[in-house]
């Protein structure tokens, strides 16, 4: 059976070109708001933040752009792709449609390896707080997350579907950075933990109906967490 490893992560192995390296950065940076969404990514500025060339950094905002992180604006150059309404609901909504196939699948013939990998990420994730900031355990954190819902699907036996997870995990790892921002959606009552708690024993059940249930809430939740932001922020502008 033939299933993913997410501990030799390219992205978790360290670079080894100049322009892997400066891609990494500056897409850490748009993923946790550093670089905030519709910001301009100008070329002089974003080369002196990186300490890189010309060549690195176009190769770099080319990839990104590929995976609409970043907006390629012609003879304008380049900026952060936005966030808005429309784009949370469809990238959390496709999330919940390609992660509920492949984590049905992975119930159905995951073996006893996939359930320790899937134990251990849920277990190394539980260490961790939920970050409050967009330092250095914002980064540890994600990371740990990742692993977690990765590992879920990790059984499904299909490469496309691993693929546009993986994509869409980072889509939606941008509208955490709106937690951060002081609105009536930071004060809610929502329990990250126990949401992946419920999740793993469902899955550990070998409950595919209420897995997918599990993990479709989890989802909605920061769905409706991230609409909430912009409703305020849009609300504070019309004021």
């Amino acid at each position: 059976m033939k299933q993913v490893d997410f501990a030799n992560d390219p992205l978790q192995q360290p670079a080894k070109t100049v322009t892997e390296s400066v891609y990494r950065k500056l897409r850490s940076d748009i993923i946790w708001g550093r670089l905030p969404p519709g910001a301009p990514l100008k070329s002089d500025e974003l080369r002196k933040r990186y300490g890189a060339g010309i060549s690195p950094l176009r190769e770099a905002l080319s990839r990104l752009t590929s995976e609409k992180l970043a907006i390629s604006s012609g003879q304008r150059g380049f900026r952060v792709a936005g966030i808005g309404a429309e784009n949370i609901v469809d990238v959390m909504e496709t999330r919940i449609i390609i992660e509920s196939a492949a984590l049905r699948r992975s119930i159905e013939i995951g073996d006893v390896n996939w359930e320790m990998r899937v134990v251990a990420t849920h277990h190394a994730l539980s260490r961790f707080s939920f970050p409050t900031s967009h330092g250095e355990e914002a980064g540890a954190w994600t990371a740990q997350h990742k692993a977690f819902h990765m590992a879920l699907l990790s059984a499904c036996q299909s490469e496309w579907q691993i693929y546009l997870a993986d994509l869409l995990f980072d889509q939606a790892e941008r509208f955490r950075i709106l937690r951060a921002i002081k609105t009536i959606a930071t004060e809610s009552d929502r329990d990250p933990l126990l949401e992946h708690q419920r999740i793993l024993e469902a899955v550990l059940d070998r409950d595919a109906d209420a897995s997918v249930a599990a993990l479709s809430d989890h989802y909605r939740a920061t769905k409706c967490m991230a609409l909430e932001v912009i409703r305020a922020q849009k609300d504070g502008a019309d004021g």
